[in-house]
């Protein structure tokens, strides 16, 4: 479809992805009622460990950051082919891959069946699905025909409805409607359909648009929107961005803003704040954005101030899926397909067949 906007916003997204960012309140609703009935397959996990990779993985990422004062046992994300030696029998492992043929997933899901850890898997179906039936593991099934980055909202919620089935949280569905109250808003204020003057998201790629973007936010909840929105600009503008964290940030990275030279005109700086930031937290992202800025580099605040902690958090990946999107259409790129992506499992498809002689 042509977004129909004021230049250079007129680009086709052929893939329709602005609809599917639309489609996210929708996703939410759908999740919860997919695991109204959900039963755990570990009354009493000493852990949740949660194997996956992308937006698979940055669903956990999201759920842990949510509850990560509230949290009674550890739950960690594990990107790679085998669990840490600590997953147990004793822990619960949940499989995450959209397609159902993440290889690194999938090798995750054997070794967790020869540990004799309890399952539970998210996916559309393919290898991990069959696998599941195969087993008797229970799985919720996501919902079809989405690039796999954006259901990321379906993981998100049903990860949370995990975690209050094992009766670590409190009942997540309240703080969910209202969260899709916000998105529903954001969409009239942050979508296509919203002139450039109007809206906030057209203005802030416009912005970045050109420049090398680098994110910085407090740990705790808006590290993993940071992470949301590196992948999305990575995905779906054809970018490379970089984020990382305070305090850490500043006790390494920030050495490397002494010498720019050349990088200064390309280099744009997006500060990531929540109200809930920590007074230590939020004096150091204070400083950094004023420190970026004494070497000419271009700095914007972004936060959301209305709702609950998860409102907040689901409007912050909304702005970041909308701004990497309009950054597509401003760099003339279709924001759907991924090419790189493709191109290199063809290829390691070809190495493994080869070295399979």
């Amino acid at each position: 479809m042509s977004v129909g906007l004021e230049p250079p916003f007129g680009v086709r997204d052929r893939g329709n992805l602005a609809a599917l960012i639309e489609g996210a309140p929708d996703q939410v609703e759908r999740a919860l009622a997919a695991t109204r009935a959900l039963h755990s397959p570990h009354p009493g996990p000493d852990l949740l460990a949660v194997g996956g990779l992308g937006g698979s993985a940055i669903a956990a990422d999201l759920a842990a950051a949510l509850y990560y004062d509230r949290l009674p046992r550890p739950m960690v994300t594990v990107r790679d082919y085998h669990w840490p030696p600590w997953v147990s029998p004793a822990s619960l492992a949940v499989l995450s891959s959209y397609s159902g043929e993440t290889e690194e997933t999938l090798s995750l899901y054997e070794e967790a069946a020869q540990r004799g850890v309890p399952r539970l898997a998210l996916t559309t179906g393919g290898t991990l699905g069959a696998l599941c039936a195969r087993d008797g593991v229970t799985y919720l099934r996501l919902p079809g025909g989405l690039p796999p980055r954006q259901a990321l909202f379906f993981s998100w919620a049903c990860l949370t409805m995990v975690l209050s089935k094992l009766g670590w949280v409190e009942e997540p569905a309240p703080a969910w409607h209202e969260a899709v109250e916000r998105l529903r808003a954001r969409i009239h204020e942050w979508g296509p359909d919203c002139p450039e003057p109007r809206n906030a998201a057209k203005r802030l790629a416009r912005e970045l648009a050109g420049r090398f973007v680098l994110m910085y936010a407090g740990t705790e909840r808006m590290a993993p929107v940071a992470t949301r929105m590196r992948n999305q600009l990575n995905e779906n503008a054809k970018l490379l961005g970089h984020s990382a964290v305070a305090p850490e940030l500043n006790h390494n990275e920030i050495v490397g803003w002494e010498r720019l030279g050349s990088l200064r005109e390309r280099l744009v700086l997006l500060i990531l704040s929540d109200r809930e930031d920590a007074p230590e937290i939020g004096i150091r992202l204070r400083l950094t954005a004023e420190y970026a800025a004494r070497q000419g580099v271009p700095v914007h605040t972004v936060h959301e101030e209305e709702g609950g902690r998860l409102a907040r958090m689901a409007s912050m990946v909304q702005l970041g899926d909308y701004v990497s999107f309009y950054l597509a259409l401003l760099n003339g790129i279709d924001p759907t397909p991924i090419p790189s992506i493709d191109e290199f499992k063809r290829r390691l498809a070809e190495w493994r067949a080869q070295h399979a002689r």
